[in-house]
C-alpha cells in the first residue's frame, strides 16, 4: 500500500535528463538552421571557387543536427549514470563538427574571421544554454569554443596574446558564476517540486490509511477489491476475503479502559499484517474492532488456512481480556467467502459477513465458511 516517492537525488536525475534531452533538440534546431545560413550565404556571395567546398563542410552540422531532431533521448528513472552517455556523444560529435566547419570556412575566405567570431559566440552561448545542468560537460565545450576563439583572433588580427588571453579567462568567469547561479535556482526548484511530490504522498496515505493501525481504511480496501474483482473476472482466478471481529470489545474497553483497548487493536493489526503478506494481501480495519483481509488468488481452503494462522497467533499472543464470556484473553470470530462470478464486491463483503454473524450467533471464537 506503500506509495514510493523518487528522492530528491532521483527527481533531480530525472529533471536533468528531461532538461537535456529539450535543450539538445533545440540546439539541433538553431545549429540546424545556422547550418543552412551559412550554406546559402556563401554559396550566393563566391558560387564559383568556395560552393561545393563549402557544402561539402556544412553536410556534417546539417546531417547531425537532423539527426539529434528527430532522436529520441532516454530519460532514465533509476539514477543510472551512464544514461547521460547519448547526450555526451551528441555534444562531442555537434561540437567537432563545428570547429571542422569553422577552420574549413577560414581556409576558404580568409577575410570571413569576423563572421567566424560571431558563429563561435553564438555557439557559445547556445551551448551554456542547453547544457548548464552538467558543469563539466558545459565547462569543456566552452573552454575549447573559447580557446578557439582566442586562436582565432591571435591568428587573424594580429593581436598580442595577453588580451585575448584575459579576454578567455574574464569570459569564462563569467560562464562560471552564470552557471552556478542557474544550477542553484535549478536545484531550488526540483527541490520544491520533490517536496510537493512527498506531501502530496502524505496526504494520499493520510486518506487511505487508519491511523491506528496503520493498516488500510475501508475506503481503500473497498478501491482494491474492486480491481482485484475485476482481474479475476478476466483471469478466473478465486479472490477470498475474511472479516474478523474482536470478541467482547466493548467489554474490553469498559472493564481496562479506551486505551488498553487501542493496545489491543494495534497488536492485533500487527499480527494480520504478518499473517497475509503477500504483495498483493490486503489488510484493512473495516470498523471499530472490525478488521478484513482480501486474498487475491486465494481459494477457499487457502483463506481458511489463513485464518486458522490468525486464531493460533491469537492464542499465542495471549491478550488478557478479563471479562470475556469465553477465555480469559482476547479472541475473534471470522468469516470466509469466496467471490464467485457475478457478484461484485459489495455482496462479497455481504457473504462474508453473513458467515461472521453466524459465527457470533451460535459461538464465538470461530471460523464459518
Amino acid at each position: 500500500m506503500t506509495q514510493k516517492t523518487p528522492s530528491f537525488e532521483q527527481l533531480l536525475h530525472i529533471e536533468t535528463q528531461q532538461y537535456l534531452a529539450k535543450s539538445s533538440r533545440w540546439l539541433a534546431v538553431l545549429s540546424l538552421v545556422l547550418g543552412l545560413v551559412i550554406l546559402i550565404f556563401k554559396q550566393i556571395n563566391n558560387p564559383v571557387m568556395s560552393a561545393w567546398l563549402t557544402y561539402i563542410s556544412t553536410l556534417p552540422v546539417i546531417f547531425v543536427s537532423l539527426y539529434a531532431c528527430f532522436k529520441k533521448f532516454p530519460i532514465d528513472k533509476l539514477g543510472k549514470t551512464k544514461s547521460y552517455s547519448s547526450y555526451y556523444r551528441f555534444t562531442f560529435l555537434l561540437l567537432v563538427c563545428w570547429l571542422v566547419l569553422c577552420y574549413l570556412l577560414l581556409l576558404i575566405a580568409p577575410d570571413s574571421q569576423e563572421k567566424v567570431e560571431t558563429v563561435l559566440h553564438l555557439l557559445i552561448f547556445a551551448f551554456t544554454v542547453a547544457l548548464f545542468p552538467k558543469r563539466n560537460l558545459l565547462l569543456f565545450v566552452v573552454v575549447i569554443l573559447s580557446v578557439y576563439i582566442a586562436i582565432v583572433r591571435v591568428n587573424s588580427f594580429s593581436d598580442e596574446v595577453f588580451f585575448p588571453t584575459l579576454r578567455l579567462f574574464c569570459f569564462l568567469g563569467v560562464v562560471i558564476s552564470g552557471q552556478q547561479v542557474m544550477e542553484k535556482w535549478f536545484r531550488k526548484a526540483v527541490f520544491r517540486d520533490a517536496e510537493n511530490r512527498r506531501l502530496v504522498c502524505e496526504l494520499n496515505q493520510l486518506a487511505l490509511t487508519d491511523g491506528l493501525t496503520k493498516l488500510s481504511n475501508r475506503r481503500h480496501f473497498d478501491q482494491i477489491l474492486k480491481q482485484e474483482i475485476q482481474h479475476a473476472e478476466r483471469t478466473s482466478l478465486p479472490v477470498s476475503i475474511i472479516i474478523l471481529d474482536i470478541d467482547y470489545f466493548k467489554k474490553l474497553n469498559d472493564s481496562i479502559g479506551h486505551q488498553y483497548g487501542d493496545e489491543c487493536l494495534v497488536v492485533f493489526a500487527t499480527m494480520l499484517k504478518e499473517q497475509a503478506k503477500r504483495p498483493r494481501d490486503v489488510c484493512a480495519r473495516y470498523g471499530g474492532e472490525e478488521f478484513i483481509i482480501l486474498l487475491p488468488e486465494t481459494d477457499l481452503a487457502g483463506a481458511i488456512g489463513i485464518a486458522e494462522k490468525v486464531k493460533s497467533e491469537l492464542n499465542r499472543l495471549a491478550i488478557v481480556h478479563p471479562d470475556s464470556i469465553i477465555n480469559e484473553f482476547v479472541t475473534v470470530s471470522q468469516g470466509i467467502a469466496q467471490w464467485e462470478k457475478g457478484i461484485n464486491g459489495d455482496q462479497l463483503v455481504k457473504l462474508a459477513d453473513d458467515k461472521l454473524y453466524e459465527v457470533k450467533a451460535k459461538s464465538r471464537n470461530n471460523i464459518a465458511f
